[in-house]
C-alpha cells in the first residue's frame, strides 16, 4: 500500500452492485478510502466512465471510473471525502 495518500485504506470483503449504462452488476469490493474504491468486477468498464456503486449498506454513490485491469476497476468517489470517510466506519477493524 501507498503510505503517501491522503486518506487511508481498509482492505476490505464487501459484496457491491455497481451500475453501469442502467444495469447493475454484482462484485466485490476489496478496499476502500473516503476517495475511492477497488472492486473485483467480472465487466470492463470504459475509464472516466461515471457509474453508481452500492456497497453493502452504503450507498448507492455517484463515482467515475480511473482505472481497469482484468477483473479489477478502480473507481473516484464523486462525493465529499469528508462525508464518505464518516460512513465508512463501518469498515473499520
Amino acid at each position: 500500500m501507498d503510505n503517501n495518500r491522503n486518506f487511508p485504506r481498509e482492505a476490505v470483503r464487501a459484496k457491491a452492485k455497481l451500475l453501469v449504462d442502467g444495469q447493475w452488476h454484482d462484485c466485490m469490493a476489496t478496499n476502500i478510502s473516503a476517495v475511492g474504491v477497488r472492486l473485483y468486477l467480472r465487466k470492463s468498464v470504459a475509464i472516466d466512465k461515471a457509474v453508481r456503486i452500492q456497497i453493502t449498506e452504503l450507498g448507492p454513490y455517484d463515482a467515475t471510473v480511473v482505472w481497469c485491469e482484468g477483473d479489477e476497476t478502480g473507481l473516484r468517489f464523486e462525493h465529499d471525502p469528508t462525508e464518505i470517510a464518516a460512513l465508512l466506519t463501518v469498515f473499520a477493524p
